[in-house]
């Protein structure tokens, strides 16, 4: 099971992590998270810990590659592998752009992980089987965009 990779928009991003009201120092983990961008932006303006999960090798390289150049060594992570496969315990807040047969593949695993209080953010897609805590609607390139906060 996979999702084409399609960025977030920068604009979306950042709504996604206000959304979840990220705090400094607070891990951030994307599955499926391309070239980073909102690993990047996790860490740069809301001054949390990031970890993207990624299963391509050359978006993975393109990760510590802009890791590297922005000197963000020590707070921005990537992991390649399945994001299936990946232990999301320690994450505090979860951002999803996979499309809703993924999401509703992974949800009980992020059910049976994280931790009470923990928030999951999803562009577009709704996780099937959880209620959303708060829905937006935002104007992004092209199109609206909705982003779903689901609090665990």
């Amino acid at each position: 099971m996979t999702a084409p990779y399609v960025p977030t928009p920068r604009d979306i991003a950042l709504e996604m992590l206000r959304i979840a009201d990220v705090k400094p120092g607070e891990v951030v983990v994307d599955p499926g998270a391309g070239e980073c961008g909102i690993v990047t932006l996790a860490v740069t303006v809301f001054n949390a810990i990031g970890i993207g999960i990624e299963i391509n090798p050359a978006l993975v390289r393109a990760c510590i590659e802009n890791f590297e150049r922005l000197g963000l060594k020590g707070r921005a992570y990537i992991v390649w592998g399945d994001l299936f496969d990946f232990d999301y315990s320690i994450a505090d807040v979860v951002t999803l752009y996979l499309g809703s047969d993924i999401n509703e593949t992974l949800r009980p695993k992020l059910s049976r992980e994280l931790r009470r209080g923990a928030r999951v953010v999803s562009h577009d897609f709704e996780v099937p089987g959880w209620r959303a805590e708060k829905t937006i609607t935002v104007s992004g390139p092209f199109r609206m965009h909705r982003v779903y906060l689901y609090i665990i």
